[in-house]
């Protein structure tokens, strides 16, 4: 899926992904091969989140306490914080970052603050919702549902059913990507996909491949 509107005449040297999905879509397979395949360095903007409820003292979270601190500093600090708050991090690190993933996005304000930079591609990923729950219990972390009900409450919550503004709104996220990537099948199919993206169509040219 194509963004017709979009521009590889502004994708040079300076390169910013965004990563936009579903729970456990594939999001961070996505992240592991532009990181070792092609030498970006990842940025997450939920480790703000996670940041902010360890300097609370809360050391054991659910999802759903994810979300509310999310929500919570998008209503305190305007729904582009958390955007913000990381490109603060990254030009504050000494080392000067050329290809950049950024992670984590799940509220259109912080594609409308990324989008600033005309290197800003946005990449989603989506997978059908049981194959999405059976890989959520597969890769067990601590903070995900472990049964499917609790799973789908989330999700829902995620996508942006009943959320404000400030909430998470996955769904309208997706309608903003440049590309989307399907990942219904084996961790191969998933592969060959990146790679027609990514060096086939994206940068053909311009990324060396480890």
């Amino acid at each position: 899926m194509i963004n017709k509107k979009f521009k590889m005449k502004n994708i040079k040297e300076n390169i910013i992904v965004g990563v936009v999905g579903q729970i456990a879509s594939g999001k961070g397979i996505l992240v592991r091969y532009l990181t070792e395949k092609l030498d970006f360095a990842s940025f997450s903007l939920s480790s703000i989140v996670h940041a902010e409820l360890k300097k609370k003292g809360v050391k054991e979270f659910t999802r759903q306490t994810l979300q509310d601190k999310g929500d919570e500093l998008r209503k305190k600090e305007g729904d582009d914080v958390l955007a913000k708050r990381t490109i603060k991090q990254i030009e504050s690190d000494k080392i000067r970052w050329n290809r950049i993933i950024i992670e984590g996005i799940r509220n259109p304000a912080e594609i409308e603050f990324l989008k600033k930079n005309p290197s800003f591609i946005l990449i989603g990923v989506k997978a059908k919702r049981k194959l999405r729950f059976k890989r959520l219990l597969s890769r067990d972390k601590e903070w995900d549902p472990k049964n499917y009900n609790d799973f789908l409450k989330i999700d829902r919550r995620d996508l942006g059913a009943g959320q404000n503004k400030s909430g998470q709104q996955v769904r309208k996220c997706l309608a903003y990507c440049d590309y989307v990537l399907t990942n219904n099948k084996d961790l191969k199919d998933f592969q060959r996909k990146m790679e027609k993206l990514f060096i086939n169509k994206l940068f053909p040219s311009g990324l060396i491949v480890k």
